[in-house]
C-alpha cells in the first residue's frame, strides 16, 4: 500500500490547528499508526507546547493508552525538535523549488490539489533516512549528546552564506539551442568583454541589452513550453466537482475516493441524462422540421391547382 493511503485531511475555518484537531490526532493519527508496533509497550511522544498539545483530554488519552508525553521547553524547539532540525528545513526547500516552477507560468492562484501533488512529491525528496537520523543526531537526543545543545545555546550559529559558483563559458560557439546556465555565463563574459572594450557606449549599451532580451525570451519560452503541457491537466481539475465535507475534522484518503467516485458517478449520470434530454429535442425538432416542410408542399400543390382551375374558367 502507498504513503498515500495512509494520510488523513483536516481542516478548519480559520487555518490554523486547534485543541479538536490535536485530539483527533493523537486517537486517530499516532495511536492508530503505533499501537500495534509498540505491542503493549510505552511509546514516546516529543511535542512542543502548543495549547492543542496539552489540553486535559490530549494529556489524558496519553496516560490512559500509555503513551510518555515529553514537552520540549518553551522557544527550544528549534534546536531540540528532531523536525525542526534535520526534515522540516528539507521539505520546505523541496516545496519551495516545486512551487517556483509552478509559479513560473504566472498562476495567481495555487489549487489545493496541486499543492497536495508537490507536498507529496518533497516528501519523497526530502523525508529520507539520513534527514530523519540526522535530525535526532543534530538534537542531540540519540545517541545522547547534551554537549550539543549546550554549545548551540552558549553561542550564535550563524550559517556562512552559501555563495553560487558560476562556471564562466566563453561565448557561444555552436548551432545548438543553449540552456539557461550557459545562456547565463555566456552573456557574463560577453558583457564584461563589452565593458573593457574600446567600442562606444551605445554599441556597448545595445550589446548589453540585447544579452538581457535573450535570456528573457529564453526564460519565456521554457515557461510556455511548461503552459502548454500542463495547462490541459489544469484545465480538466478545474472542470470537476468538489467535495464539500461538513461536520469532518479528520478524513482519510479512502473515503475523499469514495465520495470523489459518487460525486464522479452523479456527474456522469446528470451529463448523460442532459444528452438524452438534447438528443430527444433534437429529434423533435427534426420531425416537427418534416411537418412543417410538408404541410407547405401540400399548401404550395393546393394553390397551383386551385390558380390551373381559375384559368380554365
Amino acid at each position: 500500500m502507498s504513503l498515500v493511503n495512509h494520510w488523513h485531511f483536516s481542516c478548519n475555518d480559520k487555518g490554523w490547528t486547534s485543541n479538536i484537531h490535536g485530539e483527533q490526532w493523537i486517537r486517530d493519527c499516532f495511536d492508530a499508526a503505533t499501537k500495534e508496533k509498540a505491542n503493549g509497550q510505552y511509546r514516546l511522544l516529543f511535542c512542543d507546547g502548543h495549547d492543542s498539545h496539552i489540553t486535559a483530554q490530549f494529556v489524558r488519552y496519553c496516560i490512559d493508552n500509555r503513551i510518555i508525553l515529553f514537552v520540549l521547553p518553551p522557544h527550544s524547539s528549534h534546536i531540540l525538535q528532531p523536525l525542526d532540525v534535520g526534515v522540516f528545513a528539507p521539505v520546505k526547500a523541496a516545496m519551495s523549488l516545486l512551487v517556483s516552477k509552478l509559479y513560473a507560468m504566472e498562476i495567481s492562484r495555487l489549487q489545493k490539489i496541486e499543492w497536495t501533488e508537490i507536498y507529496k512529491e518533497a516528501r519523497l525528496l526530502s523525508i529520507v533516512d539520513r534527514n530523519i537520523l540526522g535530525g535526532w543526531r543534530g538534537a542531540g537526543l540519540y545517541p545522547v549528546n547534551p554537549h550539543r545543545v549546550l554549545r548551540l545555546i552558549s553561542q550564535e550559529v550563524t550559517p556562512p552564506p552559501q555563495t553560487e559558483t558560476v562556471t564562466t563559458t566563453p561565448y557561444l560557439v555552436t548551432s545548438s539551442s543553449p540552456d539557461v546556465g550557459t545562456l547565463r555565463s555566456a552573456n557574463k563574459a560577453f558583457n564584461e568583454a563589452l565593458f573593457n572594450s574600446t567600442l562606444t557606449t551605445p554599441l556597448r549599451t545595445h550589446g548589453r541589452k540585447l544579452s538581457g532580451i535573450a535570456e528573457f525570451l529564453h526564460a519565456d519560452n521554457s515557461v510556455l513550453r511548461k503552459e502548454n503541457t500542463d495547462l490541459s491537466k489544469r484545465k480538466e481539475r478545474l472542470s470537476t466537482k468538489r467535495v464539500i465535507l461538513k461536520g469532518k475534522f479528520i478524513v482519510s484518503t479512502e473515503e475523499i475516493q469514495k465520495l470523489l467516485s459518487e460525486a464522479e458517478a452523479k456527474t456522469n449520470a446528470k451529463k448523460a441524462k442532459k444528452g438524452n434530454r438534447t438528443t430527444k429535442r433534437m429529434v423533435q425538432r427534426v420531425e416537427t422540421e418534416e411537418e412543417d416542410l410538408s404541410d407547405d408542399s401540400d399548401t404550395e400543390e393546393r394553390e397551383i391547382l386551385d390558380s390551373i382551375v381559375v384559368e380554365l374558367a
